[in-house]
């Protein structure tokens, strides 16, 4: 009897496994995007002589929806998000328009749509902070030995300049040249034409006749951020350009 007792009781205890181990095969397994991650910028330009503040944003994260994600300022205004065209599924980014005072300190609330349908909320803080935009001083375009040389103003107490040669439409395209992490003792390049470092695009891309812009950014992270040139973790981005004509 006492066997036949033992018996039935490892009987139950295996169906009770058996059937606890369906139900965890069957449970669906939801993706929470936990690599999902937000940043808002202040960037301030020099445009006709004119000191101009605008909000940029940024959202990072594995298959992003193509639409329907979007950002809310701590004054409530929404700004909506769009893939960023040479990484899709991967970056967005949006923008507000540019005006005279700076955008709202405080948090921004990135509500982000994935491809499964999943929506992820997460925030970033936008500090009451800015620095000057670096004065371009000099340039020259030796078209002939297809050189660029710059010069620029240092500013005050920045954590890196940044240089790049974009189309005037900069906004849908990617930069065909760029110095994400210049030395805050620069204030000076030379840039060679010649496809080599810094060359995001071929040089054939240019086309002749046609405008472009080259522009210099003195950038600051946030609090606590390690300094780097990838676009993310920016508290401002301070920028002057210049047209040049291929």
């Amino acid at each position: 009897m006492k066997t036949l007792k033992t018996i039935l009781s490892l009987l139950i205890i295996s169906s009770l496994f058996t059937l606890s181990s369906c139900k965890d095969d069957d449970e669906e397994i939801i993706n929470t995007h936990d690599d999902a991650k937000g940043d808002v910028i202040l960037k301030k330009m020099s445009m006709m002589g004119n000191i101009k503040y605008l909000p940029v944003f940024f959202a990072d994260g594995a298959d992003i929806a193509e639409s329907g994600s979007s950002v809310i300022g701590p004054d409530g205004i929404v700004y909506d998000l769009h893939d960023i065209p040479w990484m899709p599924g991967n970056k967005q980014t949006g923008g507000g328009s540019p005006a005279n005072t700076k955008p709202m300190s405080g948090t921004y609330t990135f509500k982000l749509k994935f491809a499964d349908g999943y929506v992820k909320t997460v925030t970033d803080e936008l500090e009451n902070t800015e620095i000057d935009v670096p004065v371009i001083t000099a340039f020259n375009f030796d078209s002939t030995n297809q050189t660029i040389h710059i010069e620029w103003t240092p500013v005050t107490n920045p954590d890196l300049y940044c240089v790049k040669i974009t189309e005037l439409d900069m906004a849908n395209t990617k930069p065909l040249f760029k110095k994400a992490q210049l030395s805050t003792t620069m204030s000076s390049l030379d840039i060679n034409f010649d496809g080599g470092n810094g060359w995001m695009r071929p040089v054939s891309d240019f086309q002749t006749g046609t405008e472009y812009y080259i522009v210099v950014a003195a950038k600051k992270v946030e609090n606590g951020a390690q300094v780097s040139g990838a676009s993310s973790d920016f508290q401002t981005s301070a920028c002057n350009k210049r047209k040049f004509t291929y």
